[in-house]
């Protein structure tokens, strides 16, 4: 039985020959509505005719793509989205990612891909364009970058107390006088906190500690 399907594109010209595409093979593929914002999709749902998945741009009058998957994943979570963009942006692939859309398609590389998506995204996989992987794992790769850097800066209880302290504005002296210990103690944790951070001065440490979120 063919895959029913709902092309939202608000670009004429790209929707029909997304619709195009898919009908030279109408045994496998059924588009049952065609829309040039959401809103109208969802009314259309709404009144009954309920595709199995949706093909659906990210930039859309009214109301975004992004904005409708998640109205739709609320109120009809049978319904699988297949995200269509130009956009190859950081933020919205990983705004897709957390949304948990099934698939995130490239204009610029339509084609049969396309066709890919749908299969997959309708035997319950997901499937995202060789770009948007590579922002993914580019992001990943960044984040556990800085985790690790996060991990290599081991401060002491005592020097976390004292970081805290300089943080507030507080003196070498009136740190001394908080944390009852010597002066000259106070001076000798404050540089290997800011060795251990890699501060030059004051303002660096504070900066980067909060960078860090060690303060």
């Amino acid at each position: 039985m063919a895959i029913k399907l709902f092309l939202v594109e608000d670009h004429e010209l790209i929707r029909g020959g997304i619709k195009s595409l898919l009908q030279s093979q109408s045994e496998h593929y059924d588009v049952i509505g065609e829309f040039d914002r959401p809103r109208l999709a969802i009314e259309a749902i709404e009144g009954g005719n309920i595709p199995e998945i949706i093909i659906m741009d990210i930039s859309l009058p009214e109301m975004t793509g992004l904005e409708a998957s998640s109205f739709l994943k609320e109120h009809h979570p049978e319904i699988k989205i297949i995200i269509l963009s130009m956009h190859k942006d950081e933020e919205y692939v990983l705004e897709c990612i957390n949304q948990d859309i099934m698939g995130y398609v490239v204009k610029d590389s339509i084609g049969d891909e396309i066709k890919l998506a749908i299969d997959k995204v309708h035997h319950g996989g997901k499937y995202f364009s060789k770009e948007v992987i590579d922002i993914a794992l580019n992001t990943h790769k960044r984040r556990k970058t800085r985790k690790k850097e996060l991990d290599e800066i081991n401060l002491t209880k005592r020097e976390k107390e004292v970081l805290t302290l300089i943080a507030d504005g507080k003196t070498n002296n009136g740190v001394a006088e908080m944390l009852f210990i010597s002066e000259r103690t106070v001076e000798a944790h404050r540089a290997n906190i800011m060795k251990k951070v890699g501060a030059r001065n004051t303002a660096e440490l504070i900066r980067k500690s909060l960078t860090k979120n060690l303060i």
